[in-house]
Formats: structure tokens, C-alpha cells, sequence
């Protein structure tokens, strides 16, 4: 199979979406990356993948035309020329190729395979396959994905098991209260952690007082956030309250997300009164302490348990998921977001980029007659602009803090390409 006609209908589905985000905005005026890339993430993109765990031996030259709906999708998000080296626009955007989610969507059905005992894909992903010397199946390509990450994987998984909860739902977590803010605590970036540690000392002194409460802080930790875990809890000063900075846990809490943690709370919940979030890595002693433990934890001998579907899934996707990093590009306006990007890459309306790579104009050279005209000689040396330069930079400044420095550096750089009336 070939799945020429599933391909073809997913690519036309996902091209009809994509125009919404032609609409929204162009390279100088409208929505900026975050919302591009939301709208392309939960719009465009569930097209391109619906059924793609079973996309493995479908002809590339197929796969391909979702590849470029998907570049398409880039060149909006990031505002760059066409000529743009893909991995550029994927690693500013932190977008993964779609090849490499199929890879974890099909990894992610062989795991559901393997933990469903009575499946009878079970049976063909567990035994040896015929030796066919030609053609491909699911179950040969997961099975070399699979030696691939052999090092990473878990090498036993629990079946999964189709009951009923052993508790009763109407009851469970009845009498714990999930706290999930802190009182006048915002974003991360809007607060010091001075302001955070006082706002969460002083809720602890006026909510839980120590000559009532039992504070237990507790964490967890490990490596890459899938593997050596370890976790630990340090018990402070007599109702109980639990404090972590695990804010995600107790909102899938709330949820009705996690419930093996629902299980296991219920057992527990008579000795526990509230479960309250509080920020991390701000100074808050019990806090600290029990990351330090954890990580400790984290780095002794680890017994080789076998992990459930959702742990292994878990696993799987971290393997796939590219590297998040600060950027100040991603705080821009959508003009300065692509004038940003089209210096950082050098494929821009520079001379040097039109002569070389474009063959349009008859030289590369700068209309100042010194050198090519490209990113580092009109920010750094060009005659023509060095009064507008020292100006806004008056003090040295490289190259790497023009395009890579905080949002008041790059807004700098994108000001002197206005007022210096450079097309880029």
C-alpha cells in the first residue's frame, strides 16, 4: 500500500486550513510567531498526521508533499524568504520535522501493541517476521526504530489492565483540597525570586502556620525527565499540608488526569488536608532541600522496573521533543520578528544574498563600495550608517548581542534597519 489516496486527501485538507494563516498576518504587519504557530499546531498540522502510524511504508515521494505543506507552514510563522534552510525555521519556531513525529506516532502504536497482551499485533511485534529481502511493515520499521533507541528504552512494560478503579469515584479526593496558585505570585517572568519567596513565606505563615500544620515538602526528579528517577520529602515543623512545585501534576489532578496518583492519594488521604503549589528555585528552604534529596535520589542505583503504557509513552515522546531556549526573538512584534530572523540567517534583500544565492542583482558589493553588503557589514562596518550606528549603539557592541542579545538589543538592531531604510 502506498496510501497515495489518504496522503493526497490529508495534504489537500491541511493546504485549505493553511490559508487562514496567509490571513493573518504578512512579513511587516499581523499575528506574530506564537500565534502562527498556534494556529498551524492545532489547525493544519492534525491533518498532516491523522493515521500516520500507519504511514511507514508509504512511498516517500508521498510523504514528501505533506513535508512542504508543513515548510510552507514555516515560511509564515518565521516570515522568511523561500530560499530559507529549513532547519533554521525549525529551530527558531522548536517545531520537529513531520518525519520524526510519524517515527514517534508509530513508536507510540508499537508500545500500545506490545502492553495490549490479547492484540493480536502483539504476537507479530514480539516473534520474528518473515525474511522478506524486499518491502517493508510497520513491523520492520518499528523494530529498527526501536533498536535505534535501544539505550533509552525501557526493556519491560506492564500489560495493561481493563478495570474498574478500586475505589469508589463519587468519593475520591473528598476531603484533599488541591491548591494550584499562591497569592499575588504571577508568571515566572513578571516576578523576582525575592518577590516569589516572600509571597510564598508569607502565605505559609497566614494558611498554614506552623503551630498548627505539618508542612511536608516534597519533589521528584530525573534524568531528562525519563530516566534514574528519584524523588524525597522533608518534613518542617500539627492537619497536613503537601507543598511541591509540580503545578502540571496537581492540575492533571484536578482534571481527573493521573489516576494511579488518584489511587494512591485515596489511600492515603485521611493523613493529608491540602495539596498547595508553591514556586521553585526561589529560596524557600523545605523547597530547596527536597530538590537537592531528589537529585540525589535521582543518581543512586536504579532498580530496573517495568513501566506502564503512559510512562512509556512518556518516554517515547522525550525522545522526540526538541530543546526548548530562551530567546528574546520569540518577546518581538511580528515586523521585528522577521527582520530579526532574516539577518540572523543571511537569506535576506541584502546585495550579497541576491547576487549569490538569488541572481537578481549584477554584484554583491555594499553601495558603499567597501566590502558585500551582508548582515555583519551594515550592523557593524558599514560608512554609510556608522553616525545612525553609534547613535543607538554608543557604546561597542558585537555582532552576537545585535541578533542574539535581550529584546531591548534586538529591538535596537530592527530600529537601525528603519531608520537606516535597508530592505531586508
Amino acid at each position: 500500500m502506498t496510501w497515495k489516496q489518504h496522503i493526497t486527501s490529508a495534504e489537500a485538507k491541511a493546504r485549505r486550513k493553511l490559508s487562514i494563516m496567509g490571513k493573518l498576518s504578512g512579513t511587516n504587519w499581523g499575528a506574530n510567531e506564537k500565534i502562527l504557530k498556534s494556529v498551524y499546531q492545532g489547525n493544519v498540522r492534525p491533518h498532516l498526521e491523522y493515521g500516520s502510524s500507519s504511514w511507514m511504508t508509504a512511498a516517500k515521494t508521498h510523504l514528501q508533499t505533506l513535508d512542504k505543506v508543513q515548510n510552507q507552514a514555516l515560511r509564515i510563522i518565521t516570515g522568511a524568504m523561500k530560499s530559507t534552510p529549513i532547519h533554521s525555521m525549525e529551530e527558531i519556531t522548536n517545531i520537529t520535522p513531520l518525519n520524526k513525529r510519524r517515527e514517534c506516532n508509530a513508536m507510540l502504536q508499537a508500545a500500545k501493541y506490545c502492553c495490549t497482551e490479547d492484540h493480536p499485533m502483539n504476537n507479530r511485534l514480539t516473534q520474528l517476521s518473515s525474511g522478506r529481502l524486499k518491502g517493508s511493515s510497520f513491523v520492520l520499521e518499528t523494530r529498527a526504530l526501536q533498536r535505534e533507541h535501544h539505550e533509552s528504552l525501557p526493556k519491560q512494560v506492564k500489560p495493561i489492565a481493563f478495570s474498574v478503579n478500586d475505589y469508589p469515584t463519587e468519593d475520591k479526593l473528598r476531603n484533599v483540597s488541591i491548591q494550584t496558585s499562591v497569592p499575588n505570585i504571577t508568571s515566572k517572568d513578571e516576578q523576582s525570586d525575592i518577590v516569589k519567596k516572600t509571597h510564598t513565606m508569607t502565605m505559609l505563615e497566614e494558611q498554614y502556620p506552623s503551630e498548627f500544620w505539618i508542612r511536608v515538602f516534597t519533589d521528584g526528579s530525573a534524568t531528562n525527565a525519563k530516566t534514574n528517577g528519584g524523588a524525597d520529602k522533608v518534613n518542617i515543623t500539627t492537619p497536613v499540608v503537601f507543598l511541591t512545585d509540580a503545578l502540571s501534576v496537581l492540575q492533571s489532578l484536578t482534571n481527573n488526569k493521573l489516576p494511579l496518583l488518584e489511587q494512591a492519594l485515596f489511600n492515603i488521604q485521611s493523613r493529608i488536608t491540602v495539596l498547595q503549589w508553591i514556586p521553585s528555585h526561589c529560596g524557600v528552604y523545605g523547597n530547596e532541600q527536597a530538590d537537592i534529596l531528589a537529585k540525589q535520589g535521582a543518581g543512586q542505583q536504579q532498580e530496573k522496573n517495568p513501566v506502564c503504557l503512559a510512562e512509556m509513552k512518556t518516554i517515547i515522546k522525550s525522545l522526540y521533543r526538541k530543546s526548548k531556549h530562551q530567546d528574546s526573538y520569540h518577546h518581538l512584534s511580528r515586523p521585528e520578528q522577521t527582520v530579526i530572523f532574516r539577518l540572523r540567517t543571511g537569506h535576506n534583500r541584502l546585495n550579497k544574498h541576491l547576487n549569490r544565492v538569488m541572481k537578481v542583482v549584477p554584484s554583491p558589493m555594499c553601495p558603499c563600495g567597501e566590502a558585500e553588503q551582508d548582515t555583519t557589514h551594515i550592523l557593524q562596518t558599514c560608512k554609510n550608517h556608522q553616525a545612525l550606528g553609534q547613535r543607538i549603539w554608543p557604546l561597542p557592541t558585537t555582532i552576537q548581542e545585535k541578533l542574539f542579545g535581550t529584546v531591548e538589543d534586538l529591538q535596537k538592531t530592527t530600529r537601525f534597519v528603519e531608520e537606516a531604510e535597508i530592505q531586508v
